[in-house]
């Protein structure tokens, strides 16, 4: 129980915090309110530490991190949660973001908790070692970069995303520990993704009125990824036989989900998405393998005399799938895909010349060299000389070969180890959700040879999630097995 004296030092101490950040603001008046909040949001992730997990998920399956050109900004856009405070607020001294402050929150309610009750028991997380190194190798490069002179801002920008992996992998797989928090997750993962997909058909039918236009997006980059994984859960509950409320609101969701995918008009996640129901076929027990195969082989015939039928039409609508599947593997001059593709090659050429001149690795914060020259792209993408589209190779440049070798084992790893839990696992809920992370891995790294989602904050804070979902249910199933018998 507080004492008297306790709850006297307490004032004190929040009676100078409020009035430093008084002083260090110039008084601006939004600044006590705003400590207020903060302390009771803290108070209540104390109290209900799985609230700021749920709070961070649900910003980030919903919030965008970058306008999408061709549209009036919307809610999903306009609020600041991934903009330093100082830039929202106006306020100098918050050099930080709403993402931070709620990692912060969270590290800190956990610390507190485990100190009050006396239990600093924590869950394993496999190869924590690696993870460990993973993240030193960040540390390492961030310093190296700067020392070499490489600019703050761009390395923040570069380095930001992957620190967000490494901190909410870890502190996720903490504060998961029960079926029902689990199956929050996945309610905040699918609803996120669902209502992502009512704004974009919201965009394309109403907005735009059933035409694009020159636009190339109506969400953003990631967004596209994010339905694929919301789609290989669907299929991984349907082949496993889970039939459960989750199951049925994504059948339910389904129209609306693939429709925007098509519409987003991201040519890799194509490729991703087939690539994944054919592993989730593949990696089906063998009972359910023979009934598979009776829905796949028909579809997988009628897909391609689809795309036979419309690989040589053009425009929109029906054809657009079979079009940016054929702008991946054949050349057609004139067209946006085919300048994009030739924009790729050529800084594939000056990133590999920038790995062979520079093995040891340039650092975050420093751009790459250009030998040769091509289009600049500030207007659209201002980091571009800092973060190619490239991000497997942006990792090889800027940490050289050993730390390549160290964020492959990091990865690689990961995905054996949530095969490994897949395999072990007997709950086909659990067992669809497991694959399902399979592939969010699998696939996030497939698009980092392709485009920069490794730097997203969105993409790396997610993935943390599904990372630490992975960890979680093979010990939650494991803890259910042992209290039946």
């Amino acid at each position: 129980m507080r004492t008297p004296h306790t709850s006297i030092v307490l004032a004190v101490l929040f009676s100078i915090l409020g009035a430093t950040l008084l002083w260090l603001t110039n008084g601006n008046g939004i600044v006590i309110p705003a400590f207020c909040a903060a302390l009771l949001t803290l108070w209540l992730f104390i109290r209900h530490l799985d609230l700021a997990l749920y709070c961070l998920l649900a910003a980030t399956m919903v919030l965008d991190q970058f306008r999408v050109f061709g549209f009036l900004d919307a809610v999903t856009t306009k609020v600041p949660f991934y903009l330093n405070l100082n830039t929202s607020t106006g306020i100098g001294p918050l050099v930080f973001n709403p993402v931070e402050l709620l990692l912060v929150m969270m590290v800190g309610a956990w610390f507190w908790r485990a100190t009050i009750s006396r239990e600093w028991h924590l869950h394993r997380v496999p190869n924590t070692g690696l993870a460990v190194v993973f993240l030193l190798m960040l540390v390492f490069f961030t310093g190296f970069g700067l020392a070499r002179g490489g600019d703050w801002k761009a390395a923040l920008w570069e380095i930001r995303a992957l620190y967000y992996l490494c901190f909410v992998y870890f502190i996720a797989a903490q504060i998961i520990r029960t079926r029902r928090q689990v199956q929050i997750c996945v309610w905040i993962i699918i609803i996120g993704v669902a209502i992502k997909g009512f704004q974009g058909c919201w965009r394309y039918f109403i907005t735009r009125g059933g035409d694009l236009g020159s636009l190339r997006a109506i969400l953003g980059h990631e967004d596209s990824l994010f339905i694929v994984t919301v789609l290989v859960l669907l299929a991984a509950y349907f082949f496993l036989g889970y039939r459960g409320r989750e199951f049925k609101f994504l059948l339910a969701t389904l129209p609306s989900n693939l429709l925007t995918f098509v519409f987003n008009q991201r040519r890799i996640t194509y490729g991703v998405l087939g690539l994944s129901l054919g592993i989730v076929v593949a990696m089906l027990p063998r009972e359910q393998l023979k009934k598979a195969l009776y829905i796949v082989i028909p579809f997988a015939i009628l897909f391609t005399l689809y795309t036979a039928a419309f690989w040589n039409k053009t425009g929109g609508g029906l054809a657009m799938p079979a079009q940016k599947i054929k702008s991946m593997f054949v050349k057609q001059e004139g067209t946006v895909d085919n300048e994009s593709n030739e924009w790729r090659e050529l800084e594939l050429i000056n990133l590999k010349a920038t790995v062979r001149a520079y093995p040891l690795g340039i650092g975050f914060g420093n751009q790459y060299l250009i030998v040769v020259p091509y289009a600049d792209i500030g207007e659209e993408f201002p980091l571009w000389r800092w973060i190619p589209h490239c991000a497997l190779f942006w990792v090889w440049i800027k940490t050289g070969f050993v730390g390549f070798v160290i964020f492959w084992l990091f990865f690689g790893t990961a995905i054996v180890q949530a095969m490994i839990d897949y395999r072990a696992m007997r709950d086909p809920y659990f067992k669809a959700l497991a694959l399902m992370i399979i592939l969010f891995i699998v696939g996030q790294v497939i698009i980092a040879y392709y485009d920069l989602q490794i730097t997203f904050y969105r993409n790396m804070i997610y993935l943390g999630v599904a990372m630490a979902l992975g960890t979680a249910i093979r010990r939650i199933e494991a803890h259910e097995l042992a209290a039946r018998k």
